[in-house]
C-alpha cells in the first residue's frame, strides 16, 4: 500500500537565524541560550554558534574552557579553509543542545575578514557541512555591526533581535535596520526579522510606554516581553539555561517558571512565523 505520509523524499529543512543588536546590554547572549533551549524542549534538534569574539555565549553554557583551548577553532574556520564545522560542535552536557564555541584568537576576526576575499561567505560556506544535522542553529553575534554580524546576517537571512524598553534602543534598532538593507542589496538576498523581542524590561510606566510604541511602529515586536529577573544573571553565571538551572528558593523557582514559560511562547512564535 501506497503511504502517503512517508515524509522521508523530503529534504530536511534547517533554520537559521541570527541573534543580534550591535547595542551591548541587551541580553542577547541570554536570548539566545535560552531560546535555543526552549527550541530543544519543543524536540528541535538545536545548535548555537557563539560568534562574539568575549565568548559570553562559550562561557554561559559552562564550557569557558573551550574559549581558551588551542587547536582547531571557529576563527580558524572562518579565515582558512581547512577546518569542518562538524569538528568543532560541542554538545553540552547538562544541556539538550549543542555549541560551536568562540576562541580568543575571534578577536582578530573582524581585522583578518577584512582582508579576505568573498567576506561575507566564510560563515555561510562552513554551515553547509552542518546544516543536515541539525534543525535549528542560532548565532549569536558581536555587538557591533562589522564583518562577524555581516556574516551572520548573510549565513541565516533571518534575524531576532532583543531590545530593551528605552529610547536609545529605537535608535540602535534603526541603525540594525539600515545595516539589515545594505546587506540584502549589496548580496542580493532577503533578510526576514522573526522577532524584535522586547528584552530584560522593567516594570515601569516608561518602558511600558516605549513597549507600546515600538509595537505600533514594528510589525515584528512580540505581543509578549521578557522581564528583567535575577535567576537569568544567576543561571548564566553557573553556565546553564533557564531550563536546567535549580533555582535556590520557591521565589526564584517561581521566576524560573515564569520565564521557561515565555521563553517556550518565543520558541513557538518563531516556529509559527516560519
Amino acid at each position: 500500500m501506497y503511504d502517503m505520509c512517508d515524509n522521508s523524499h523530503i529534504h530536511h529543512m534547517t533554520y537559521i537565524s541570527a541573534i543580534c543588536n550591535q547595542k551591548g546590554g541587551v541580553g542577547k547572549t541570554a536570548l539566545t541560550i535560552n531560546l535555543g533551549a526552549a527550541l530543544a524542549e519543543l524536540g528541535k534538534k538545536v545548535c548555537l554558534i557563539d560568534l562574539d569574539p568575549q565568548g559570553h555565549l562559550t562561557e554561559g553554557v559552562g564550557m569557558k574552557d573551550l574559549y581558551i583551548q588551542e587547536g582547531s577553532n571557529l576563527y580558524k574556520g572562518l579565515t582558512d579553509h581547512h577546518e569542518n564545522l562538524k569538528t568543532l560542535i560541542h554538545s553540552i552536557p547538562h544541556e539538550k543542545f549543542s555549541i560551536v564555541p568562540s576562541n580568543y584568537e575571534m578577536m582578530l576576526a573582524e581585522q583578518t575578514l577584512f582582508m579576505t576575499r568573498n567576506r561575507e561567505h566564510k560563515l555561510k560556506e562552513l554551515l553547509n557541512n552542518i546544516e543536515n544535522d541539525f534543525d535549528w542553529i542560532l548565532i549569536d553575534c558581536p555587538p557591533n555591526l562589522g564583518n562577524l554580524t555581516d556574516n551572520a546576517l548573510n549565513a541565516a537571512q533571518k534575524v531576532i533581535i532583543p531590545i530593551q524598553a528605552e529610547t536609545t534602543s529605537v535608535r540602535a534598532l534603526e541603525l540594525l535596520f539600515d545595516q539589515i538593507e545594505s546587506i540584502e542589496q549589496g548580496l542580493k538576498i532577503k533578510i526576514d526579522v522573526l522577532a524584535v523581542v522586547p528584552n530584560l524590561v522593567q516594570d515601569s510606566a516608561l518602558s511600558r510606554t516605549i513597549s507600546s510604541d515600538l509595537r505600533s511602529s514594528i510589525p515584528a515586536v512580540t505581543p509578549f516581553e521578557i522581564k528583567k529577573r535575577v535567576v537569568l544573571q544567576e543561571a548564566y553565571a553557573k553556565g546553564n539555561s533557564i531550563f536546567t538551572y535549580k533555582a535556590p528558593n520557591t521565589t526564584k523557582e517561581d521566576d524560573c517558571i515564569e520565564l521557561r514559560k515565555i521563553y517556550t511562547e518565543l520558541a513557538k512564535f518563531v516556529l509559527n512565523k516560519l
